[in-house]
């Protein structure tokens, strides 16, 4: 996956994530919107073959970055259950 910051501010952000698809960008998307600092979370593929998703977060008032980091230890976690339990 390659994360390019399109645009930043103190309470959102906008990344292109190249080499990704739907199935990591829902569960990220899910994960986001599950944090009380989350206003916002989406993301859209423009085109399924040729298109880069972008993804969108707006929070109140917290560091967006930190706020994606956090979603995606959660997955982590997830992941790391799921194989124990198998």
């Amino acid at each position: 996956m390659e994360v390019k910051i399109v645009e930043i501010g103190d309470d959102f952000v906008k990344l292109v994530l190249r080499g990704e698809g739907h199935t990591y960008l829902n569960l990220l998307q899910h994960y986001l919107l599950e944090d009380e600092d989350v206003i916002v979370a989406r993301y859209n593929i423009p085109h399924p073959l040729v298109g880069e998703p972008h993804l969108y977060v707006r929070t109140k008032g917290k560091n967006p970055l930190e706020v994606i980091r956090r979603a995606n230890e959660k997955i982590v976690e997830a992941c790391n259950t799921l194989i124990e339990q198998i």
